[in-house]
């Protein structure tokens, strides 16, 4: 590939991720990656027509000030058919919305298939390739349908990490996003290796206020849905801060996370703090605080 210059829009973004990239001592390729779904997101932004696809996951966080490297863009679909053909269609025609940001979005590689989890059906993967300035970067858009959404999807805004104005999308409210986590967390207890979810469950409740009355009702709809019995985080992670600390702090050091606790009890003692009352339905009429962590009751004037 030829080396880029500063003369075409792609050549600049290309050379100030690069720069960002060295300023942050974090890998090109990475920073490559998140623009690339940017732009994917900027698109579906942009695109005329409705695509009822909702921002969840990874690259949700960041409208949450909680940005992670990932690889994937995670959608709920709404009013939309799950037949494969039918997702990658939509998914093609976001990806040829035209956006003036260097990116050129190859749609003939799109190809889609039915993500399975265990015997369920779960959704459709979406794999597609994009190149800027040469480099060329394999992107996926994940679909799911069904998972339950309380009340309903609110307009998020996605920061751009080359600044500029952000991105305005329909995306998952912060309360189903803990909700989704204190579930799994629930669900597989000890032998969970999700560490993600608890360094995102840790920044969030660390930063951002919270309702207890919309937690509760989406904690109660997430754990209805995948069928799993509400109990004490207590109870369901017994342990887990002591036998889980060599493989947290080996996650925590590889993705570069030294904001999080390197102790892992310190964690999960935080996270049962937040969760429990929740968990307990006794949190219904509070609000968290993150700076005092803790719930405090709603007063009415």
């Amino acid at each position: 590939m030829n080396r880029p210059t500063r003369d075409t829009v792609a050549g600049r973004a290309y050379l100030d991720l690069q720069n960002l990239a060295r300023k942050q001592a974090r890998p090109n390729a990475e920073l490559q990656q998140l623009y690339v779904l940017e732009g994917f997101l900027a698109r579906l932004a942009a695109h005329p027509e409705p695509t009822h696809l909702v921002l969840k996951g990874g690259a949700l966080l960041a409208a949450f000030g909680d940005r992670r490297p990932t690889r994937d863009l995670d959608f709920q679909a709404s009013h939309q058919s799950n037949d494969t053909a039918e997702v990658l269609e939509v998914v093609r025609a976001v990806a040829s919305t035209p956006l003036p940001d260097g990116l050129e979005f190859d749609i003939d590689t799109g190809r889609a298939a039915t993500i399975r989890e265990g015997e369920d059906y779960s959704g459709v993967r979406v794999s597609m390739q994009a190149s800027l300035a040469g480099a060329r970067l394999t992107f996926h858009v994940d679909v799911n349908f069904g998972d339950p959404l309380w009340p309903g999807p609110e307009p998020v805004a996605v920061p751009r990490i080359l600044g500029g104005p952000p991105i305005l999308v329909m995306g998952y409210p912060l309360h189903m996003v803990l909700a989704e986590k204190l579930v799994t967390a629930i669900d597989l207890g000890t032998v969970n290796t999700r560490w993600r979810d608890f360094g995102d469950l840790w920044t969030l409740t660390s930063t951002h206020p919270i309702a207890g009355s919309d937690l509760t009702v989406a904690v109660e709809e997430v754990a209805r849905y995948r069928r799993v019995t509400i109990l004490p985080l207590a109870e369901a992670l017994t342990g887990f801060g002591s036998h889980g600390q060599a493989r947290w702090a080996a996650w925590r050091t590889k993705q570069r996370l030294e904001a999080l606790p390197p102790n892992f009890s310190t964690v999960v003692g935080a996270l049962i703090d937040f969760a429990d009352p929740v968990l307990a339905g006794q949190a219904a009429n509070s609000d968290w605080d993150p700076q005092a962590t803790t719930w405090r009751p709603l007063t009415h004037d």
